[in-house]
């Protein structure tokens, strides 16, 4: 009971259209409000990494490869694109589609890290979903800042 409601982040993977999406979207907004001290938000990536790989590995067991319910995944990812990001809607909306873009394409190596056992293949594949769209967006930043 504990993994499947952790895995789904309260439910949230228990959305019929776009679960993946939603956690992201609700990951997004709890940074906007919530996490404005760098260490309690860098503690928070090492927490819900560790806890996103013990618990995906108890539930692949009971649903199956990357299952479209778990998306404590997505939380990890979601945080590693905005740490750091000037809170500004821009900025957060662009790493938001550029995270959901890389989660979903999948390019190389992300659609390797799916080959990772047990809850390894299903975080990892979002966190370096999240450090590339971390690094696309501190890019964007550069330049933003440099044109203003």
């Amino acid at each position: 009971m504990f993994y499947s409601i952790a895995g789904t982040l309260l439910g949230i993977g228990y959305i019929p259209l776009a679960p993946a999406t939603a956690a992201s979207i609700i990951v997004c907004i709890l940074i906007w409000f919530l996490l404005k001290s760098p260490l309690t938000y860098l503690s928070l990536i090492i927490i819900l990494f560790t806890l996103g790989v013990w618990i995906s590995s108890k539930l692949v067991i009971l649903w199956g490869e990357d299952n479209r319910r778990i998306v404590i995944d997505e939380s990890v990812g979601m945080l590693i694109t905005l740490f750091m990001i000037p809170q500004r809607i821009l900025f957060f909306l662009i790493g938001f589609f550029l995270f959901r873009f890389f989660d979903i394409v999948k390019p190389y190596p992300i659609n390797e890290s799916q080959n990772l056992k047990n809850g390894w293949g299903v975080v990892m594949d979002d966190v370096i979903a999240g450090m590339y769209s971390s690094i696309i967006l501190w890019i964007f930043i550069f330049f933003y800042h440099l044109i203003q």
